[in-house]
């Protein structure tokens, strides 16, 4: 349905019944962001069980909005479906399916196919009552299980049911098969939809939004349970004492490797590092576990530095060899729960650091974090965040171009960092004069150059400038040079994510996505479908244009390395795969393979104050460590390959984790 490089969502939606007549009804909903209103769906259902939907919400100028009218059979099985409008990111939506006889067809800006009938057809972009539609088939089916078309196989299963009120309970529904996670939807005692739950974002009967709150508490414990078995059956305890052996250990410092080596690992911690040929007589070997590494290539775990962590990350990101991430906004007291589940080991996931996040009220704020009505407000939130040790706060697009500086002041009296959105209104050179230690998103820089007194980057205009801009921009210029002197001279990381851009600006709707196309094969067949599905409106006029400006977002990464600018290794978006690509994108522009690595182990750990403790292999460090089947010193590519993953007392066969949530393995 609707896929995103920066989150996968499948809608579904809720309903509010105004009975029109006996034989059709009217059913209204509300898109619900941050407790409030930001779009709709209207569902007219016909006696004949064809229904109409419109479907709109507003995030911050991005958002879907979809006309769509399909049919159902006796069965629940869809035979018609046309769909037009845009998708989240507005490239064009016109979907088609129909099933005639023996034959059902499809068409849609992404593929087209026919097949024998047969099949639940699964659209690639529709309106939340697909997803009603999908699970009332499955509730009809035998064993509750379908075949999708083109491909793939959806189940559904009961979670647990929860009292609205005395006339309605809702049920919760698990759909397997759409996803890497299962699809979550409440349904009513009529198995018509009655609400999601995203977090920060999900779906209600009209002017019924409060019951979300509950329903996602159920929720977020059904996910915690399935979590929880999953490491129950994955995760493998290692002892007090353990070596690993015969192992070619790259010492990301010097950019080199040591063949032969053997690491001992105390409580968690390296105790030791020996060549493996080596008589150690001081070891009572006996006492410990010994793991051969059968010459493959050892490394610290890797660094996601811009994260926006879930419960499901978790396992994506350890399965992907990254043992440590940092959290740049988030509902803190699910970050909280998250955190200390992966930190018990009662989920699958990394260590993790975060970052506070403040914005200012508007009609673009940031769908998390806190929100200022006033620059007091601002500063007392800074004052919060520094009560409870935060060490870092990111602010947002909306802030005050004049708050900057105090909120800068008062962060750093607490000995905290600053970092961010650039404030729409605000180029990115006064932000740095004003404070800023490090800038989100490699856009920002783009924009100090391209974006005029009129364009609100508080709105897609931040990537559509970029887009058609970007490429055109002389990065030789002595504007540019001057810039980047400054960012070198005060020390202030840049966090690219470019992998996001080069996705938004290079992926034309019906080819596989870039940032997937090595992993995509791997993918369960409706996730692979899903990359098929481009962000914007990308043709033959601005194809050309966009690509120009995507590979002139590689050339400001090089010239911001060449001139000694930190840079960290973000994703901002799917978990794993995603930071692998980042780190290929880099090695593509030009910055040395070992110096990539870098930057995604030491470097980030260095940011954050903890290069004592991690980042690297050495003696007293946090043994996060990652066995990669070939050299990343000759390809950073190697790291998609990780053939084991060990954080502190914890060993991870990637294999499994993958297959656990139906991702063929890549070893």
């Amino acid at each position: 349905m609707i896929y995103s490089k920066l989150i996968i969502l499948s809608m579904v939606c809720t309903s509010s019944v105004v009975a029109t007549a006996q034989e059709s009804s009217i059913r209204n909903y509300d898109w619900v962001t941050m407790g409030k209103v930001s779009g709709s769906l209207v569902v007219e259902q016909a006696a004949d069980g064809s229904q109409k939907a419109e479907f709109e919400y507003n995030d911050r100028g991005r958002g879907p909005k979809l006309s769509e009218q399909s049919q159902v059979d006796e069965n629940g099985m869809l035979v018609s479906l046309d769909t037009r409008g845009h998708a989240y990111m507005g490239a064009p939506v016109a979907e088609k399916f129909n099933a005639d006889g023996n034959t059902v067809t499809w068409s849609s800006t992404l593929e087209n196919g026919q097949a024998a009938a047969g099949g639940y057809y699964w659209p690639n972009e529709g309106t939340p009552v697909q997803t009603a539609l999908l699970a009332r088939a499955l509730l009809k089916s035998k064993g509750g299980s379908l075949a999708l078309l083109p491909a793939g196989q959806a189940s559904i299963e009961k979670i647990t049911e929860h009292a609205v009120s005395s006339e309605i309970t809702a049920t919760l529904y698990a759909i397997q098969g759409l996803g890497l996670t299962p699809e979550y939807v409440w349904l009513d005692q009529q198995q018509q939809l009655f609400a999601l739950a995203y977090g920060w974002m999900g779906m209600a009967p009209a002017g019924q939004s409060a019951v979300l709150e509950d329903l996602q508490r159920l929720q977020d414990a059904a996910e915690e349970d399935r979590s929880h078995k999953l490491a129950a059956e994955l995760t493998k305890p290692l002892p007090d004492k353990w070596l690993l052996r015969n192992v070619h250990l790259i010492d990301v410092t010097a950019g080199t490797t040591a063949p032969g080596r053997m690491i001992a690992v105390h409580n968690g911690l390296i105790s030791g590092i020996w060549l493996d040929s080596d008589v150690v007589a001081e070891m009572e070997l006996g006492a410990y576990e010994v793991i051969d590494g059968r010459s493959a290539y050892l490394i610290p775990g890797l660094w996601d530095m811009h994260t926006h962590l879930s419960l499901d990350d978790g396992l994506l990101q350890i399965a992907a060899g990254v043992t440590t991430v940092r959290d740049l906004a988030n509902n803190e007291q699910r970050l909280t729960e998250i955190t200390r589940a992966f930190d018990t080991g009662a989920a699958i996931g990394p260590h993790s650091y975060r970052a506070g996040f403040i914005d200012k009220k508007s009609p673009f704020s940031a769908p998390t974090g806190k929100l200022a009505d006033t620059l007091d407000d601002a500063l007392a939130m800074v004052q919060g965040y520094a009560a409870e040790a935060y060490p870092q706060i990111k602010i947002y697009s909306s802030i005050e171009p004049d708050w900057v500086a105090p909120i800068a002041r008062a962060i750093h009296a607490h000995g905290m960092r600053l970092s961010g959105h650039i404030p729409s209104g605000m180029t990115a050179e006064r932000a740095v004069l004003d404070g800023f230690d490090e800038i989100q998103h490699i856009n920002m820089l783009f924009l100090n150059f391209l974006a005029g007194p009129d364009d609100d980057t508080r709105t897609p205009v931040r990537f559509k400038l970029v887009a058609e801009q970007g490429g055109s921009l002389d990065l030789d210029s002595d504007q540019v040079n001057v810039f980047i002197k400054l960012l070198a001279d005060r020390g202030i990381e840049v966090d690219p994510t470019v992998a996001i851009f080069d996705s938004m600006f290079r992926h034309r709707s019906g080819e596989i996505d870039p940032s997937y196309a090595a992993v995509a094969d791997h993918m369960p067949a409706s996730v692979r479908r899903s990359m098929l599905a481009g962000e914007m409106d990308i043709n033959e006029e601005n194809a050309a244009r966009y690509a120009q400006s995507a590979q002139a977002l590689l050339n400001m990464i090089l010239r911001l390395y060449q001139a000694g600018v930190p840079l960290v290794a973000g994703t901002d978006a799917l978990a794993g795969f995603t930071l692998h690509r980042e780190l290929e994108l880099y090695q593509q522009a030009g910055i040395p393979t070992a110096a990539v690595l870098r930057i995604a182990t030491l470097g980030s750990a260095k940011v954050v104050g903890a290069e004592e403790t991690t980042g690297s292999i050495d003696v007293g460090k946090t043994a996060d460590l990652v066995l990669l089947r070939d050299d990343p010193l000759q390809d950073i590519s190697a790291v998609r390959h990780p053939l084991m993953v060990i954080k502190g007392n914890n060993r991870y066969d990637p294999n499994a984790l993958y297959q656990a949530i139906g991702i063929k393995p890549f070893n």
